[in-house]
């Protein structure tokens, strides 16, 4: 009897566990802006924002100045988020990726979009967008979030992409 039930609950944990263990596999049909893209997985198509990074608006307007360190230029940063924009249709469009899910996340947000770090062939496009300085941190409680500030980090010290206007 004791077997019995360690083994349901080692059973129960694991299942719990796999909702946000999983990844899915699909092809990106379309591009949002630097961080929201539009993938198609087993026929479904899917809203997924990208966990942990924030690229400017593509609007001037909908950017806040000091949102990127102390950038205040709006203008700027809506041409960034058009070179965010840019970047990811490069990277991803009509690209097979997987996307996984993070615990500390959960699956959606608050608008119904699923919330994913995106892979290319293994690459960890999220945490290419800081790499290359289209993106900052969107600091909220996420497993990879002191990896991502130390990308973040390196990409100002060297004044990359959007960070060369910051001082």
């Amino acid at each position: 009897m004791r077997v019995l039930y360690l083994t349901l609950i080692l059973a129960l944990a694991l299942l719990s566990c796999s909702e946000y263990k999983r990844v899915e596999k699909g092809v990106v049909v379309d591009v949002i802006d630097g961080d929201t893209i539009i993938v198609k997985i087993d026929g479904k198509i899917e809203k997924v924002r990208l966990i942990g990074v924030d690229t400017p608006e593509i609007k001037a307007e909908r950017n806040k100045p000091y949102e990127y360190d102390n950038i205040t230029n709006l203008t700027l940063l809506a041409e960034w988020g058009w070179k965010a924009k840019e970047f990811a249709e490069k990277f991803l469009y009509l690209k097979n990726v997987t996307i996984e899910f993070d615990p500390m996340t959960g699956y959606k947000d608050r608008y119904g979009r699923l919330l994913a770090y995106v892979y290319v062939n293994g690459t960890d496009f999220n945490a290419l967008l800081l790499k290359e300085g289209y993106a900052r941190v969107y600091v909220t409680k996420f497993k990879k979030l002191e990896y991502y500030l130390k990308l973040q980090e390196i990409a100002m010290k060297e004044k990359r992409g959007l960070w060369r206007y910051a001082s």
